[in-house]
């Protein structure tokens, strides 16, 4: 069974809704968003490959909860909850809003195309995090992340203050599908106020839209600008893939260096080499005692209690988002271009001398419980092909069709594409 935490969780949209709720958070999804991130350039691995093992509160396995009080002084304290805000934002818009290709916004934006679409700073001040692409809906999303430790206006009346900060930073950018005409994207913050076991609050989630809606794209615009953002987002992880731009990932080549990933379902086989007594990364969670899904059957709690009045958003569509995970029925296999992340840091595997480290990283991880993951682009990527939705999400790892994948070292099989290449 995948790891998850519950929150309370708010959203606010354009049309008018607030609504309240508890959901899961599946930390695959924020194993997957601090991947990306680092391969766009962000912190190095150890910021999250022990996330789980060692931040995550030990004695409640049931809320969102961090150990201790986060971290020892206020400076780290900052410096956390700014990182692991965007790891979360990412999640959080990821897959509740459906949004992908996220593309970080420089000091005064950035080119999506050449030399348009462009994300323009127009005033002084901070600017959002991020453009996305928003599939749903078929236009572009600026997209901003917030965390607090200290924040008591989540779930009060009213915006809460770091979202309306969060707001006002969209004000500050343009983005413009040429010189003289403006795009209008929707505009979503995404905030994390955190709970500790020294500040014994629960956790909650917020995703904020309004006042301003965005406008979909015609059919052949939005597969244009779809195209031209999975571009974009290629060649912000190229270079850490190990390559040069996104021509280079979507080569017909890359076969030659493709692994082939497999993946069983299921929970940590009973040779795994884990105490169970202990915490360790991407753990099952252990319910806590006065956990309400104890007190009731868990899937009558989830239905009627904990998704509250989030029941009937369009969001919420899928009900998954709303209750926890099962297990997954089939074997994931699948062809990627991919990395290994250890705590060594990032080793694209083009070879088979990386094959063979690939395998060696393996039985370290496995034999001292060092955590490793496998990252993989999936082989033939069509950057103009809109995203099905479709995720593999298991103890092993999350499989997003046509988005990165993100694998436990530990837990899977793998082997040369094309063998013979690499002779």
């Amino acid at each position: 069974m995948t790891s998850y935490r519950w929150t309370h969780h708010r959203v606010c949209d354009a049309s008018g809704n607030d609504r309240t709720g508890r959901v899961p958070i599946y930390m695959w999804w924020i194993a997957s968003a601090a991947a990306e991130e680092t391969l766009q350039g962000g912190p190095m691995v150890s910021a999250f490959l022990k996330l789980f093992e060692t931040h995550l509160s030990d004695s409640d396995r049931h809320w969102l909860r961090w150990r201790g009080d986060m971290a020892e002084s206020a400076e780290m304290r900052r410096a956390y909850s700014g990182l692991y805000g965007r790891f979360f934002a990412r999640a959080l818009m990821t897959h509740h809003l459906g949004f992908s290709r996220f593309l970080s916004l420089k000091r005064n934006g950035r080119d999506l195309g050449s030399p348009f679409p462009r994300v323009c700073r127009v005033s002084g001040g901070d600017i959002p995090d991020w453009i996305a692409w928003d599939e749903r809906h078929q236009r572009f999303a600026l997209c901003e992340a917030k965390g607090s430790l200290t924040a008591a206006d989540f779930l009060e009346p009213g915006c809460p203050k770091c979202v309306q900060d969060g707001k006002s930073q969209f004000d500050r950018v343009d983005v413009l599908n040429s010189p003289n005409q403006l795009i209008r994207p929707a505009r979503w913050v995404a905030a994390t106020r955190w709970a500790t076991d020294k500040r014994k609050g629960e956790p909650v989630t917020v995703l904020w839209d309004p006042p301003v809606d965005g406008v979909s794209f015609s059919k052949p615009e939005a597969e244009r600008h779809r195209s031209l953002m999975t571009r974009a987002w290629l060649r912000s992880i190229a270079p850490r893939m190990g390559w040069n731009d996104d021509e280079d990932l979507l080569s017909s080549d890359r076969g030659r260096e493709a692994v082939v990933i497999r993946a069983e379902p299921g929970t940590i086989h009973e040779d795994w080499p884990l105490d169970e007594d202990e915490p360790h990364f991407l753990a099952p969670p252990r319910q806590a005692a006065d956990s309400p899904v104890e007190e009731a059957g868990a899937s009558d709690w989830v239905l009627e209690e904990s998704a509250g009045e989030l029941r009937g958003l369009e969001i919420y569509s899928d009900p998954g988002l709303l209750s926890p995970p099962n297990s997954e029925d089939a074997v994931h296999e699948g062809a990627y271009i991919a990395v290994l992340v250890s705590g060594m840091g990032i080793r694209a595997i083009r070879s088979a001398e990386d094959l063979a480290a690939l395998h060696e990283a393996r039985e370290v991880a496995r034999d001292h419980k060092e955590p490793a993951m496998l990252l993989g682009l999936p082989l033939g990527l069509d950057p103009a092909a809109p995203s099905k939705g479709t995720v593999w999400l298991d103890g092993a790892g999350m499989a997003p069709q046509g988005q990165l994948a993100v694998f436990d070292l530990r837990r899977i099989e793998f082997k040369a594409y094309e063998p013979s290449a690499w002779v």
